[in-house]
């Protein structure tokens, strides 16, 4: 069961959360989209993306922003194991997909898929012929596109779209320690992410992974995972 852990900022924080766990961890890369406070400057993700590599831990950028060719660049730089787009206003297309490989042919291709209803399921059966994951979540806003919520969603809609898609599914929502193992009994995902259960937030926006609550996610997720056999 992978485990992936949003919203990494310092490289401190992401060595911890790696040590308590993770299989991905998320940030967002300097972007015109997502709230300023969690943007990390290019060269700390630079340092992080090294210390994925010293431990097999996948690194994710998490795009923001509406902008194609911005993404297209920054997976181009960075090089990342994952590029997650998640915007309020731009969905990845089959040529999106075909011209990430061609800038970052080791790159795969997540995206976020917002789960408000049953069309949800259509949503996801349209984009699931050119991404490697679908990420299902809660919320929609301008400043953290789809996610970010803190919300959880129908659980019975995600465990449709997994029986209904070839993609790797990653369930997102709510999700923590209190939670994540009845989400996998349910849904049965490829693996679980967790933002907000997991952060300690500061005034002006700022927040930081709260280690405790990373390392017992994790922990849970992974004795379900095995109590079911995945």
């Amino acid at each position: 069961m992978i485990k992936q852990l949003y919203s990494i900022i310092q490289l401190d924080e992401a060595i911890k959360t790696m040590e308590a766990g993770a299989d991905n961890i998320g940030l967002v890369p300097m972007q015109m989209g997502g709230v300023p406070a969690h943007r990390v400057p290019l060269y700390r993700v630079d340092q992080i993306h090294e210390e994925c590599r010293l431990r097999g831990v996948k690194m994710v950028l998490i795009m923001l922003t509406n902008d194609p060719d911005e993404m297209i660049d920054l997976a181009k730089r960075l090089q990342p194991e994952i590029l997650h787009v998640a915007g309020d206003g731009y969905t990845a297309d089959e040529e999106f997909a075909k011209h990430l490989k061609e800038v970052a042919p080791d790159t795969e291709l997540m995206q976020a898929v917002l789960v408000d209803g049953e069309g949800a399921i259509e949503r996801a059966k349209k984009v699931d012929p050119f991404v490697d994951y679908i990420l299902l979540d809660s919320g929609l806003a301008p400043d953290t596109g789809i996610g970010a919520s803190g919300q959880t969603h129908d659980w019975n809609i995600d465990a449709e779209i997994v029986k209904s898609v070839n993609a790797k599914v990653i369930e997102a929502g709510g999700l923590g320690p209190d939670n994540v193992a009845d989400a996998i009994k349910k849904i049965r995902p490829y693996g679980v992410d967790s933002l907000t259960k997991t952060s300690i937030k500061y005034d002006h926006g700022n927040m930081e992974k709260d280690i405790p609550k990373v390392k017992a996610f994790c922990e849970a997720a992974d004795q379900a995972a095995a109590e079911l056999g995945l």
